[in-house]
């Protein structure tokens, strides 16, 4: 069987802690690489892993800067230092909008424009996106390959759940969820487009999944404070996310 797994290349939320990157994972099968979310800093710890000709497709969930800045770079990079002809990106309107206020770069990226319901193929690796509750069009994404899966989050508050991607899109629990855990209980509000660890804890119950990831934590919160509201909640394995672990379906 194969295995699918994703690393985590950042994690801070909203933006970069001192010596940490934003928003950034490498999800891969056995065959294939997919880089979801290249936040600022995610380029140069994607390097550590893979080269970036090895990477299948780009999949960016929103046009937020701490998801999608790195892409003006990764444009600079592969045209002029080098020498790859096409990176396959995935993503949304307003990705590809924010992007090209650099100039267009449809001569090296091969945009293909993905919304809520949407469905792809990469490699061994099927995709479906599910717009969440943010202030901009935001995808979470649920990636399968050989009977494993995993949904990561991206952005959401309270008006998205997992189930989305799950039993009310007629899919199997999850194995494995990465998750927006940004708040704590204590400063969780209705208010913020975020959730906090417990509340995600606690919608990943609701559909069965097996092992969950907390990530997204802004610097001046302590992560552990994150795992360990969350691991009072959560019936399954449950971690926080660290730059550079592994974590398997």
């Amino acid at each position: 069987m194969s295995e699918l797994s994703v690393t985590v290349l950042g994690c801070s939320g909203s933006y970069a802690a001192a010596g940490e990157s934003c928003s950034g994972y490498l999800v891969r099968s056995d065959t294939t690489t997919l880089w979801v979310d290249c936040g600022p800093g995610t380029f140069a710890n994607l390097q550590q892993h893979v080269a970036l000709e090895a990477v299948d497709a780009l999949l960016v969930s929103h046009h937020h800067p701490d998801h999608c800045a790195e892409l003006p770079v990764v444009y600079n990079a592969a045209k002029y230092y080098m020498g790859i002809e096409r990176i396959r990106v995935l993503a949304t309107s307003g990705v590809r909008e924010v992007t090209e206020a650099y100039g267009d770069s449809s001569d090296l990226f091969g945009w293909e424009m993905v919304k809520d319901s949407s469905k792809a193929r990469v490699g061994d690796i099927d995709v479906l996106f599910s717009r969440t509750d943010h202030p901009v069009e935001t995808l979470a994404m649920r990636f399968e390959s050989d009977g494993k899966s995993i949904v990561y989050t991206s952005d959401t508050g309270r008006g998205w759940a997992l189930a989305a991607l799950s039993r009310d899109a007629g899919r199997p629990a999850p194995d494995l969820v990465v998750g927006e855990g940004t708040l704590l209980q204590a400063t969780d509000s209705p208010d913020i487009p975020h959730v906090s660890a417990a509340w995600l804890a606690a919608d990943a119950n609701d559909v069965g999944a097996r092992k969950l990831v907390v990530t997204h934590v802004p610097p001046g919160s302590d992560p552990q404070d994150h795992l360990t509201e969350a691991g009072e909640v959560f019936y399954g394995d449950v971690s926080v996310a660290r730059t550079g672990a592994t974590f398997w379906a």
